[in-house]
């Protein structure tokens, strides 16, 4: 049995050791759902992508924390295309991918640059849930250590997707301040139709996710970047066809950028496009007797 490839990218950063770390699992043929748990959760990164090999232009892709696997996430599968390139295109200078997920299929766009990549997919456009109501704001602000002062004047949470559900709090300060406090956060937000919770310092543009114990935050995400875009386009702070830098991962030492830009649809938000920078940082090779071991073995949890 041939050992396993796996690399190491920062995603979100030109520059190596910033942005947001990432495992990638390029020949994933074989591997159980559960096996592919284990290995996430064996690598230490907020996720890993596994990806099998379709066509020339396509791969099926699996995406997990280290708690669950995920139907959407922004950072792996932008990471996971630079990888595709880095491999397969080395000559060319640009190149277009097709990403399977569970539930739907994502175009992902790669260029070359010197010393990075930098990818762009389409997340297509964004849906707005629920509006939190007054008491359900004031439960809201006070399960994330916030007060009603910290939210933005007269906006209140609501959830939006573009393929994963955040529950947005549009702040107006302390976006660092926010830190999950209850044990039952994730059932009740599941409740309103929402995965996650997303903050969202306006004047900063800055963006924070953590998972629903409040335990491990998310250095750098994609999923809540399209949503946080859309949120602002839909609130006049900024413009469609415009492209918004968002920041994350300052508070942890690794500073990452995002950039969205929501397509104006005759005169509604459109198709939403989120883009970064991904940088190399290793690559290795799982042992070819473990390979063997875990390739179409289900371990348990």
């Amino acid at each position: 049995m041939k050992a396993i490839p796996y690399y190491h990218v920062d995603v979100f950063t030109a520059n190596p050791l910033s942005g947001n770390g990432l495992t990638i699992f390029t020949e994933a043929e074989g591997l159980s759902k559960p096996t592919m748990l284990k290995l996430t959760q064996e690598m230490r990164q907020f996720e890993s992508i596994f990806l099998q090999r379709v066509d020339e232009n396509s791969v099926r892709a699996n995406i997990f924390t280290c708690e669950e696997e995920l139907d959407f996430a922004g950072h792996p599968i932008l990471g996971a295309a630079a990888i595709l390139h880095d491999l397969h295109r080395t000559s060319e200078e640009k190149s277009e991918w097709t990403f399977i997920l569970n539930e739907r299929h994502l175009t992902v766009s790669v260029v070359r640059h010197e010393r990075s990549y930098y990818a762009s997919m389409n997340q297509g456009t964004a849906e707005f849930g629920k509006i939190l109501d007054k008491e359900e704001t004031a439960w809201l602000l006070d399960s994330v250590s916030l007060t009603e002062d910290d939210l933005y004047p007269g906006l209140k949470p609501a959830v939006v997707s573009t393929g994963l559900p955040y529950l947005i709090i549009p702040l107006q300060k302390n976006g660092f301040n926010a830190k999950i406090r209850v044990e039952d956060f994730g059932e009740k937000i599941s409740a309103y139709g929402a995965h996650f919770l997303g903050i969202l310092e306006i004047p900063s543009r800055r963006i924070r996710s953590t998972d629903n114990m409040g335990q491990v935050e998310d250095i750098a995400t994609g999923s809540l970047a399209g949503p946080a875009g859309a949120y602002l386009v839909k609130h006049g702070f900024e413009q469609t066809n415009m492209l918004i830098k968002i920041n994350l991962g300052e508070n942890l030492g690794r500073p990452s950028q995002l950039f969205v830009e929501v397509k104006d649809d005759n005169g509604d938000l459109g198709e939403i496009q989120v883009s970064g920078h991904v940088a190399k940082v290793s690559q290795n090779l799982v042992d070819p007797v473990l390979s063997a071991n875990l390739t179409g073995v289900s371990l348990e949890k």
